[in-house]
């Protein structure tokens, strides 16, 4: 009786599986890594972002014995976003390098003041050089213009 039983139950089994519609599994996974660096002067920042793309499903063929049947798909597609790290870093060289043109820029700056300065002062020079030569020029012209001859009645000053 029990292996009569045993023998019903394992036909019973066979029949509900092989009556029930034939599906396969299809399964895509699609995994991109992103490594995006931007630098802003010396700041340095470092984002990589996991991207996983899965499309799921199943192929669903009726459960009849036919050749050559029409199947139906059923695709779920899901995206997941993930941003693995996120590094905010300073490049100390470059920090070092943009130290050292502005110091350059500053060094420029006080040399080039420096010479306008010069050059302003001379050309103060020059001009006081040529102003006291005019006067002493029209303080001459003034002598002998006063001075006359002797016939000449001197001139006289307006006050």
């Amino acid at each position: 009786m029990k292996a009569k039983n045993i023998a019903i139950f394992l036909t019973l089994l066979a029949f509900v599986f092989s009556s029930q519609a034939q599906e396969n599994k299809v399964i895509k996974k699609e995994t991109t890594v992103k490594k995006v660096i931007t630098k802003e002067g010396s700041k340095v920042v470092v984002k990589e972002v996991k991207e996983v793309d899965k499309e799921t499903g199943a192929v669903i063929v009726a459960d009849d014995e036919n050749e050559n049947q029409e199947f139906n798909e059923a695709i779920k597609k899901d995206t997941d976003k993930e941003i693995v790290t996120d590094q905010e870093t300073i490049d100390t060289q470059n920090e070092a390098l943009i130290a050292a043109e502005k110091k350059r820029q500053e060094e420029a700056l006080k040399a080039s003041i420096e010479a306008e300065k010069a050059k302003a002062e001379a050309e103060k020079k020059i001009l006081e050089e040529q102003k006291q030569a005019r006067m002493k020029a029209l303080e001459e012209n003034r002598k002998k213009l006063e001075k006359r001859s002797k016939g000449i009645a001197p001139l006289k000053k307006d006050n």
